[in-house]
């Protein structure tokens, strides 16, 4: 499988590897966040739709983390700055009584996290050609899913058999959360005697990443259209996400267990079996190719969730089983673009400012779209959203593919 590396890297990747199975642990929480917060916490609408943005609301502040990550090429301190304050503070979840209380610790932890998005993709600019890169990261992927998936089934499990357990499931992740990411730390690049290193400046630092983030925005115009197309996708993705859950559980009455099939084993399906393979196909394809064929793809989802809307209960729950399925084939592909398309369009630069510019504009459109979809769903109903949400969605497709036609022309 890893022939065609050199020793160094096939050390590398077992490292990498063996970090992924502590952090799949801590994804696995993920797909039961809003379960928890809707049956344990009793959480009310507008902490749905605080809880699916915290995630993208946090991203923001990416480009500040990404300017500070220019100023070293030792960045191995960084990751266990993540390890303490983005994954270790999971474990106060074991005092949680509160949805309040629930938002705010993950609202820490995924603060801390908008680090380790661009530190992750520097690691794999740094050690792996483009040749190579999107395989690995593809098998991590798959590894890091099938972890995900036996944790979630598990805590799933606990869950049905008493709720008030996810405490300790918290504190579980965040302690293999913190292992995972503290493993990353003992990778030390060699540092060139004739690299330029920026100074640190605390006065500098709040104002040039955004001048920084204009630049480069402005100068590189096919990543300028990689991050629009994104955008338009991001709004469609994440306005839907607050009403998934109410559909699930108030409209359709799926419990734990059947949630967690739909959500934590179905919608992975494509994440753990396809991964590598169009980690690979992306090496070989266009991003903006690459990207229009996953949104396209994805925008099924929703589609087929409206359409679930107006059948039985029955037909209902069989269809969104239909739309997960679809929905882990499209975020396969996505996945893979959203985490190193940035490599691509940063070419010789450091790609940790063109990955956090990435991960900021899922803050800004994670600030609107929730609201948005909120609004949707309480003026017009929840099938509007779905119809919306598929809209933007396969917008995103059509926009990415007319991108990548005008860059082969």
């Amino acid at each position: 499988m890893f022939k065609d590396l050199t020793k160094i890297q096939k050390k590398i990747v077992y490292v990498i590897l063996i970090a992924t199975f502590f952090n799949a642990i801590l994804i696995g929480l993920g797909p039961l966040m809003d379960i928890i917060a809707t049956k344990a916490l009793s959480a009310a609408d507008w902490q749905l739709t605080l809880l699916t943005m915290i995630w993208p609301v946090t991203n923001f502040i990416s480009i500040w983390w990404g300017k500070i990550l220019e100023t070293t090429e030792n960045k191995s301190i960084f990751y266990w700055i993540v390890a303490f304050f983005g994954r270790l503070i999971l474990v106060l979840g074991i005092w949680v009584v509160t949805m309040n209380e629930f938002l705010v610790i993950l609202a820490v932890s995924f603060s801390f996290n908008s680090l380790f998005i661009p530190l992750y993709n520097n690691l794999f600019q740094k050690h792996f050609n483009s040749e190579v890169r999107g395989r690995i990261f593809g098998i991590t992927i798959s590894l890091s899913t099938f972890i995900a998936i036996l944790f979630s089934y598990v805590a799933g499990r606990v869950l049905d058999s008493d709720e008030n357990r996810f405490r300790i499931i918290m504190v579980f992740a965040g302690i293999c959360g913190f292992l995972g990411t503290a493993i990353l730390s003992t990778f030390k690049p060699e540092i060139k005697t004739n690299s330029i290193i920026k100074k640190f400046s605390l006065t500098k630092i709040f104002i040039s990443p955004l001048s920084r983030t204009w630049e480069t925005l402005r100068y590189n115009k096919d990543f300028r259209n990689f991050e629009i197309n994104f955008t338009i996708y991001g709004i469609g993705f994440l306005m839907v996400l607050p009403s998934v859950p109410i559909y699930l559980i108030e409209n359709l009455k799926m419990n734990y267990t059947s949630s967690f099939i739909a959500k934590a084993i179905i919608a992975q399906i494509g994440l753990l079996l396809l991964s590598p393979l169009f980690g690979k196909i992306h090496g070989k394809w266009h991003p903006h190719y690459f990207t229009a064929i996953s949104f396209i793809t994805l925008s099924i989802f929703p589609l087929t969730l409206y359409i679930s809307s107006f059948m039985s209960i029955e037909t209902a729950v069989i269809l969104v089983f239909v739309a997960y399925f679809i929905y882990s084939f499209g975020m396969a592909g996505v996945n893979i673009s959203w985490n190193i398309s940035s490599i691509f369009f940063a070419g010789d630069e450091d790609s940790s400012m063109y990955q956090s510019i990435h991960v900021s504009a899922t803050g800004i459109r994670g600030l609107l779209a929730p609201l948005f979809g909120l609004s949707l769903y309480r003026y017009f109903g929840i099938r509007f959203v779905f119809l919306v949400s598929f809209i933007f969605i396969f917008s995103g497709g059509i926009l990415s593919y007319l991108s990548y036609l005008k860059k082969k022309s």
